[in-house]
């Protein structure tokens, strides 16, 4: 299968640079390969082209889900900034680009890693506002209202993103802020050509948006299509306002205002209180040692530790002689692996200031021993539970990821969001931003799923001030002498961490090179379906015929992976092929 570089992404960045004579980074495999193709690998070793999905170089790369973030990335640094100031205008950028997978109204994490000063992890998630009460979405008889937590005003919680780059920004980068704004606000102001992905996007929700969120992505009474410009004026207004005011324009400046005004139709679910309490929060990196390196990811309520959960099972599994040799031992080894993470995130995901998640327990030796040993007695009894068949859930993939990473080892790993396709489907007059859904993430009932077929507990319960379960898990990885190896992360819903675990397996285990690792067809257990979701060119490795014992779908895995290596002293950025994003560096 083939994923093309739409020209139009080409001819916006050659515009705006007046040819690409003056950007170095953008000579050689790019301007001299636009028409190649990159091809998906069928199964390991097959042939593939990935001139437009890969780059390398020695001073830095960025990987992002859009050619203009990461080429708005590329301006900052050219200017003399460092990876936060990368980090900062591609996440503005990419709210700009990619409106239905993130946004200024949405939230998300980052892991700041600086070797000569230290590292960080920060949490801008969504939280819930002060209405946000689990009694809030629920009928007097105490089922769920359907559809309440999904689309509409009273789905969005508490937006941190703009909060969350800012401090980062503010305490680690070096430029202005109205530098690195620059490219996002040109991208909002002067336009940029739709692509497939949001066009589609467009017309799927084009039904529920509210009326202002169909002017500015409408033409004529109809959803703006693909190759047409799309000129974001209000949000280029909120932009300058950001640059002129910088964090009190989220506390108290006018676009605060504006969404408190339009909330007053809506029992002031959130309020201009609720954005003068949101704190970002910040905290030591979760940090492990794991496959010959150290981890550093998101604590809860991230999903970093039923990742390195997962990694930690496989390792102790190998370690056993009693499994199936071959493919099929190494299926179940990772399946396994994956099931006992998701449940534990079903189980025991949540906010730790609301509830206790045992991280030192699941991260323990003797707790990836006690689980397999229990895997091994279904191994080796062959006595597997019975497969229950369940209806298919509905799924969106939406949210975006960008990896940083410099020749001196500094990186940041961000994960963004506004949960599910253009988030709740509303926009704020006057404001161009988008609402989030992500009072979803909660769990608005035990058992309940929620968009992503995934179901929580009482841990995860709706509260006010509390930060949902989320699947993001941003991860950079430090090898044996101690250098920055890896910088990776993804979006994709419930298949974020397995999608990360995928391609780490691949590069890692497998020793296969990063772009194969990321491409690679991807394996999927989340528990809950109990259901094992493969990609379709797997089928004939593992047919359904040689794993009896699970419930196979073989269906595209639609998360996106998005990397950067090092090996030596060159540096290897890879953009999902899945995807239209590409990586850049000098």
């Amino acid at each position: 299968m083939s994923f093309l570089l739409r020209p139009s992404y080409w001819l916006v960045i050659l515009f705006l640079f007046n040819g690409c004579e003056s950007i170095p980074f953008l000579k050689g495999s790019y301007t001299e390969k636009l028409e190649s193709s990159v091809t998906v690998p069928q199964i390991e070793g097959a042939s593939e082209k990935r001139d437009r999905y890969e780059f390398s170089g020695k001073e830095i790369i960025i990987s992002s889900d859009h050619p203009l973030a990461s080429q708005a990335g590329m301006e900052v640094w050219k200017q003399g900034g460092n990876v936060v100031d990368v980090f900062t205008a591609s996440s503005f950028a990419i709210s700009v680009l990619r409106p239905h997978s993130t946004g200024l109204l949405g939230g998300g994490f980052a892991i700041v890693y600086l070797p000569s000063k230290g590292k960080w992890a920060y949490d801008f998630r969504e939280r819930s506002p002060k209405k946000g009460t689990a009694s809030f979405f629920l009928n007097e008889d105490g089922t769920v209202i359907p559809g309440k937590t999904l689309k509409g005003a009273y789905s969005a919680a508490v937006p941190g993103n703009v909060q969350g780059i800012l401090q980062i920004q503010k305490q680690h980068g070096k430029l202005p802020l109205s530098v690195v704004i620059a490219p996002a606000l040109r991208y909002a102001k002067s336009g940029f050509s739709v692509y497939g992905d949001l066009a589609g996007a467009v017309t799927k929700t084009w039904p529920s948006m509210n009326q202002t969120m169909q002017k500015v992505f409408g033409i004529d009474n109809r959803p703006i299509r693909e190759g047409e410009l799309l000129i974001q004026e209000d949000l280029s207004k909120t932009l300058d306002r950001i640059i002129q005011n910088d964090k009190l324009e989220f506390l108290e400046g006018e676009t605060i205002q504006k969404i408190s005004e339009y909330y007053t139709a809506y029992e002031n679910f959130i309020s201009t209180e609720d954005f003068k309490n949101y704190q970002v929060k910040v905290s030591e990196p979760l940090m492990s040692s794991v496959w010959g390196h150290t981890i550093l990811t998101m604590p809860p309520p991230s999903s970093g530790v039923h990742l390195v959960t997962m990694m930690n099972l496989y390792s102790e599994m190998q370690k056993r002689n009693t499994f199936p040799k071959g493919d099929v031992g190494e299926m179940i080894r990772i399946t396994e692996a994956m099931r006992v993470a998701y449940r534990d995130r079903a189980e025991l995901g949540g906010d730790p200031v609301y509830t206790n998640v045992p991280v030192p327990k699941l991260l323990s030796q003797g707790y990836s021993k006690e689980e397999t040993n229990e895997i091994e007695k279904k191994v080796v009894s062959g006595s597997w539970p019975a497969v229950q068949e369940e209806g298919k859930k509905p799924e969106s993939y939406n949210t975006t990821h960008i990896s940083i990473l410099d020749k001196d080892g500094n990186a940041v790993s961000t994960t963004q969001s506004v949960n599910g396709i253009f988030g709740a489907g509303q926009m704020v007059p006057e404001t161009g931003l988008v609402l989030n859904n992500t009072m979803d993430d909660f769990a608005v009932a035990p058992g309940v799923p929620n968009l992503y077929g995934l179901v929580g507990s009482k841990a995860n319960a709706i509260e006010p001030g509390k930060t949902p379960l989320s699947s993001m898990c941003p991860t950079i990885l430090i090898d044996g002498s101690g250098k920055t190896k890896m910088v990776i992360g993804a979006p994709g819903g419930s298949q974020i961490p397995t999608s990360i675990f995928n391609t780490l397996y691949r590069y890692l285990i497998k020793k296969h090179d990063l772009y194969e690792s990321v491409s690679y067809p991807r394996i999927h257990h989340q528990f809950s379906p109990d259901r094992l979701f493969l990609d379709p060119e797997i089928k004939p490795t593992y047919p359904q015929s040689d794993l009896p014992f699970y419930q196979v779908q073989y269906i595209r895995h639609r998360a996106k992976v998005f990397a950067v290596t090092r090996e030596g002293d060159l540096l290897i950025g890879v953009s999902d092929p899945k995807g239209e994003g590409v990586p850049l560096g000098f």
